[in-house]
């Protein structure tokens, strides 16, 4: 394909410099700890020629790791930089622990471990700065090439605008749009092709040039150019369509998270050691907050809320109590509100605060709910957004969190649900490790106390 032999060499110069680094950061960590003694916890002697002899197996490591991994696949869609800086930590921490399992095995020699830990921490600082520094040579290379790669867009669907719009705005891609059409005009793409060289086709049809696609493709087996389909999905999808084979055909998943696999363990690790942490080092303050509920009014100082998680599963969601005892039993499922006399001096200060969300940290513990993810709801209120709300099912794609996208962003309480729906479907398409760090961080800052929370 002429654009992914350019992602070809691109990725050969990735391969070239992030083993280069590799190599450095192993020589780099033993000279730190042996010859500068800068960060030695201890006072020792080694030689480099034992560090040496390890260097092949270190390399040999990384590059099948690396290699299995698809970090060098020629993708001609782009990774957003965080997507790219995750995937080679994941594969470096992988990696790492694969050749130090396999070097004690293998050499008697007694290696330092603290060396371990600063090739770890230096390798996990330059690849991603190498990376970033061969994106930006790139970017420069394609901005200033005369050589522009002619494509033209073939169809009328609701993304062959955006996509003229994408190719325009970008001069990286060391592309230009020659000429759009569409569906009807058969003859004069055969004629323009003929005519005029065309390095790339895309094909965007609409619902109704959907099943002429395979008659277009026909007229264009005597071209050279690059043919990619942008299928149909509808006027309205949610999620980003995502490809899966299935034993050879290929079929677009409509509704799928980008939560999987390595990201599912590390969200749960965490979730687990942040809950016990938090646990841990609050604990004075649940004390205080259960007392004051026990003396606000007569009652239990927890309250079991039936409310839908993951794949729509229920469970009973912990809070510290902030109503009194069978507050629903003449009014029925509500919405609380401000000012709500169903709620005690206690409970309104607990929920002003969020204090009242505490014992959450417990359902997170035992899986039934995330620190991070979107706000669990009733069942007999999930039944009516569902019809009201479009896309609002598909919140439970994950599991549901203490905290959120739309809680950080204001939405929450007595505010707009399309809104905050459409934070939490943001979140859930574009879930990342470091986007929940984001949200933890800003939750005391922006999340625990707010003038709609009541």
């Amino acid at each position: 394909m002429i654009i992914s032999r350019h992602v070809e060499k691109l990725n050969i110069y990735r391969a070239i410099l992030d083993f280069a680094i590799i190599a450095f950061s192993w020589i780099f960590a033993f000279v730190l700890r042996f010859n500068f003694e800068i960060i030695a916890l201890t006072k020792g002697s080694d030689s480099l020629f034992n560090y040496l002899k390890l260097l092949p197996i270190l390399i040999t490591c990384y590059f099948f790791i690396f290699l299995s991994s698809g970090i060098y696949k020629k993708n001609l869609i782009k990774k957003k930089i965080w997507e790219e800086n995750y995937l080679l930590t994941k594969q470096h921490t992988i990696s790492f622990f694969i050749f130090v399992t396999l070097s004690y095995f293998i050499y008697d020699h007694r290696y330092s471990r603290f060396t371990l830990v600063i090739f770890f921490v230096l390798v996990l600082i330059f690849l991603p700065i190498g990376r970033s520094i061969i994106r930006k040579l790139n970017r420069l290379y394609l901005k200033h090439s005369k050589n522009k790669k002619n494509a033209i867009i073939i169809g009328e669907g609701p993304n062959s605008t955006s996509l003229a719009k994408i190719i325009q705005s970008h001069s990286d891609w060391n592309l230009k749009l020659a000429a759009t059409h569409s569906f009807s005009e058969i003859t004069a793409i055969d004629d323009y092709l003929r005519k005029t060289p065309v390095n790339l086709i895309f094909i965007v049809p609409n619902a109704k040039e959907t099943i002429k696609v395979n008659e277009i493709y026909k007229h264009l087996d005597k071209s050279l150019a690059d043919i990619f389909l942008i299928p149909y999905t509808g006027e309205k999808t949610f999620f980003s369509p995502n490809p899966i084979q299935f034993d050879g055909i290929t079929a677009l998943s409509l509704n799928s998270s980008q939560l999987h696999s390595f990201g599912l363990i590390l969200k749960r690790m965490f979730d687990i050691c942040f809950s016990l942490l938090f646990l841990l080092c609050f604990s004075p303050i649940y004390l205080i907050c259960a007392i004051l509920v026990r003396i606000s009014s007569p009652g239990p100082i927890f309250f079991k809320q039936e409310r839908m998680g993951l794949d729509g599963k229920k469970f009973n969601c912990l809070k510290f109590r902030g109503m009194f005892v069978d507050a629903e039993a003449k009014s029925g499922p509500v919405w609380a509100k401000s000012n709500d006399n169903r709620t005690t001096s206690v409970g309104k200060w607990l929920r002003k605060t969020s204090l009242d969300e505490i014992p959450q940290f417990i359902n997170v513990l035992k899986g039934e709910m995330s620190v991070v993810g979107p706000r669990p709801e009733r069942p007999v209120f999930v039944d009516d957004f569902k019809e009201q709300i479009p896309g609002y099912l598909l919140r439970h794609k994950v599991k549901a969190g203490i905290t959120g996208w739309a809680q950080i962003n204001g939405w929450r309480g007595n505010t707009s649900l399309e809104k905050r729906i459409e934070c939490d479907l943001w979140y859930i398409q574009n879930w990342n490790f470091w986007l929940d760090m984001k949200i933890v961080l800003l939750t005391p800052l922006k999340g625990l106390i707010h003038p709609n929370a009541y």
